[in-house]
């Protein structure tokens, strides 16, 4: 889950209806914060948008022709063929577009050395294949342990820029939003975000360009397009089949040798890669983040607040409103329609959209009684779902669980060291109950009762049956 604070969409900062957005094709950004998603190289050529998928994809194309070029006349690694082709590959993140993991601030940031390296030398492999295809590039975070989506989004976005600069320009002229002269591209102005005495320019992205950034253990949605193609889904299978509990390491690993055995076989990945990818699917949203930009945009049915929480009497008080939060939640979803939020296709969403969901509606709360909530705030211990807190000492974490994950260790260790990290006693462990529970309640149950028993405060658990229901009109 993206880190997400204070959150302002760019349709409430530029004052026009988020459907005009949408009606265009565009995103509609949280103009201070990264939103989860990346730009797919593979998806360029199918956009609706011209500018796209005619300009963007020949910018890209051309400029990593030469890329490659650079790579096949390089006779060692650091001659001058080589630093000239490791110009053309900037990792920088771009804050520009607010796609990515980053934090609130859109700050952009840098990676290692060595993770240019290592696409440099996985080209250079492909190259002494046979293959020239300049989108090869397209594909480095199926094989680099180190390169994810987010990294090829990146420098997507880096080479494409003119072409989305001069969508966004002709978006806010056909708009009537102000745009300036900005660093970002010598050819087209853009509108511009005021950040205190800092002004931040902004692109943006065509919805249809863009996927889901799958969490660090969870890849299936990303290999999915290339395991399309069963001679390679059989080499990857059987590379894997020694193995109890592939990484993402070892997947990799496996869907390198299958596509790297030689040219045509690479040519055949990148084929059954194109063929088969899809942008993020505004209607199916499997991680809620439509969900979470449309309570932003139009609040929530009963969400005003007519409580008040003496915060000043300590974390107790931050405990009540943080517990009223998540019943707040679990009743719309127990007892509204919520629970079809968390459902697509008969199956549950990822567990970022009862988190994004979960933060939209707690997020009223807080800002209504001076509460800061830091949703996957990093405390030393690892990142916990959100914490909330009022100054330094008054300090509450939740931590929230899919009852089909490892809701144990979750309650007995990860609470415990995020607890033990930020200098807390209170957490809440909230399960989301999809209807494989188990016997992980009773679990937890005994583990939390065994606290009690020796003196010990155990983190409180709430359990959302989050289980598929009639609708609301329907229920008796």
């Amino acid at each position: 889950m993206a880190h997400i604070k204070d959150p302002i969409l760019f349709s409430e900062y530029f004052k026009i209806s988020e459907k005009v957005l949408d009606e265009a094709g565009l995103i509609d950004p949280f103009i201070d914060v990264d939103t989860p998603l990346f730009i797919d190289p593979v998806l360029l050529e199918k956009s609706g948008h011209e500018i796209i998928a005619k300009k963007a994809i020949a910018t890209f194309r051309k400029h990593f022709s030469d890329f490659i070029r650079l790579i096949a006349g390089s006779e060692r690694e650091g001659d001058v063929a080589w630093r000239n082709a490791k110009k053309r590959l900037n990792l920088n993140e771009p804050p520009e577009n607010g796609l990515g993991y980053g934090g609130a601030g859109r700050s952009g940031s840098s990676r290692p050395e060595e993770v240019q390296t290592s696409i440099m030398q996985t080209c250079s492999e492909i190259v002494r294949l046979g293959s020239k295809d300049p989108e090869m590039i397209s594909l480095m975070g199926f094989f680099e342990e180190n390169v994810g989506p987010d990294t090829i989004s990146d420098f997507t976005t880096r080479v494409i820029i003119d072409e989305l600069a001069e969508l966004t320009a002709e978006f806010c002229r056909k708009n009537k939003i102000p745009i300036k002269e900005t660093a970002v591209s010598p050819n087209h102005h853009l509108p511009v975000y005021k950040n205190g005495t800092r002004e931040v320019p902004i692109v943006l992205v065509p919805k249809d360009i863009v996927r889901e950034l799958p969490v660090a253990n969870d890849w299936s949605d990303i290999e999915a397009a290339a395991l399309a193609n069963a001679r390679i889904r059989e080499r990857v299978n059987d590379m894997l089949g020694s193995i109890a509990q592939p990484t993402v390491a070892d997947r990799k690993a496996a869907l390198r040798g299958a596509a790297l055995q030689s040219a045509d076989d690479f040519a055949m990945f990148l084929a059954t890669v194109k063929e088969h990818v899809a942008f993020y699917d505004p209607n199916t949203d499997s991680l809620g983040y439509y969900r979470l930009k449309s309570i932003f945009a139009n609040g929530f049915d009963g969400l005003k607040q007519s409580k008040a929480y003496d915060l000043s009497s300590g974390a107790d008080r931050i405990v009540e409103l943080v517990r009223d939060t998540i019943n707040f939640f679990k009743h719309h979803v127990e007892n509204g329609n919520l629970w079809e939020e968390l459902w697509v296709g008969g199956k549950p969403k990822k567990e970022r959209a009862a988190q994004l969901i979960y933060y939209a509606l707690a997020d009223c709360f807080c800002a209504a009684n001076n509460v800061d909530i830091s949703p996957e705030a990093n405390m030393g211990g690892g990142p916990i779902d959100f914490k909330f807190s009022t100054g330094y000492t008054a300090r509450v974490l939740v931590e929230m669980k899919r009852s089909s994950g490892t809701v144990k260790h979750g309650y007995e260790k990860q609470l415990e060291i995020y607890k033990t990290a930020s200098r807390t006693e209170f957490g809440i462990f909230v399960v989301m109950d999809f209807g494989d529970m188990g016997n992980k309640l009773d679990d937890i149950l005994e583990i939390q009762r065994d606290r009690i028993a020796r003196g010990e405060r155990a983190s409180e658990i709430i359990v959302i049956d989050a289980t598929r229901k009639l609708s609301a009109s329907k229920r008796k």
